[in-house]
């Protein structure tokens, strides 16, 4: 695959590991897709002090929030200008919002049995195939702005985060190597959070789960993406016609989205 710069020409934020522009990627014309209009990250509330004028200076509008009710419950952005909206939409992976100390508990019931990486291979299924009333929402929601400036995140910014942005790529017509090259920057950027939940939970396991049985929990695997849009793709052929057909979403939505995310600039090598 080919490599992604990370950075992509935006300014970096210690606070907020997992924040990047979604932009900047080559599309198939030859244009590229346009930078300083949407941003993905983990939870805005671990924003600190010292990335606070960066943060404000991307002039956000919107940010879109895909936690649940209990996720987003006393983590919440603190340093947000008061003009920028929020939109909660959330995507859940249970039939419940469970809690932290819910989720917790029914991980140490089930601690011999549990397979993490079918949950997420679930998960990203429920996401794409179960959620379309949440991928309609995203998608009217973002093509509303107009190209303004928005920010969206989950609680790690890599899973529902990430199935979004890949729509969102492929919609502004990225070449699907580059969309996974990028869902695959999750990885390297939150290794440090990943290391503190794993001590945390094998900690709160008694040990009983080991490194590698927590690791698909905890980071993207090429196989979750790739296995739902396979799927999708032989369903419906294109994004176009899946966010029509299974998401509801209004062709003009999706016309004046595409607009919006890609830049009349062709790459610089041409």
């Amino acid at each position: 695959m080919a490599a992604v710069n990370v950075d992509r020409g935006i300014r970096k934020m210690d606070s907020l590991i997992n924040f990047r522009d979604v932009g900047g990627l080559p599309i198939v014309d030859g244009r590229v897709m346009r930078t300083g209009i949407l941003y993905r990250s983990n939870e805005p509330h671990k924003l600190k002090l010292k990335d606070l004028n960066k943060f404000n200076g991307l002039n956000l509008k919107l940010i879109c929030d895909l936690r649940t009710p209990n996720e987003r419950r006393t983590r919440l952005p603190r340093f947000v200008e008061s003009s920028t909206r929020t939109v909660n939409i959330p995507f859940y992976q249970n039939d419940e919002d469970y809690t932290r100390f819910q989720i917790f508990k029914q991980i140490l019931s089930t601690v011999r049995t549990i397979d993490f990486h079918q949950i997420m291979r679930d998960f990203y299924r429920k996401v794409l195939f179960d959620s379309t009333d949440q991928i309609r929402a995203v998608m009217t929601l973002l093509a509303e702005q107009g190209g303004a400036p928005t920010l969206i995140h989950c609680a790690s910014g890599k899973d529902r985060t990430g199935m979004i942005v890949a729509l969102l790529q492929l919609l502004a017509g990225v070449p699907r190597n580059e969309v996974m090259t990028d869902y695959m920057l999750s990885n390297p950027l939150n290794e440090s959070e990943t290391d503190r939940a794993i001590r945390y939970l094998r900690i709160f396991t008694c040990f009983r789960l080991s490194r590698e049985r927590l690791l698909p929990l905890l980071e993207v695997r090429h196989e979750y993406l790739e296995e739902v849009l396979d799927e999708l793709f032989a369903k419906y052929g294109t994004i176009e016609s899946y966010l029509v057909q299974a998401c509801g979403v209004d062709e003009r939505t999706i016309e004046v989205l595409r607009e919006s995310l890609v830049s009349d600039e062709r790459e610089a090598h041409e």
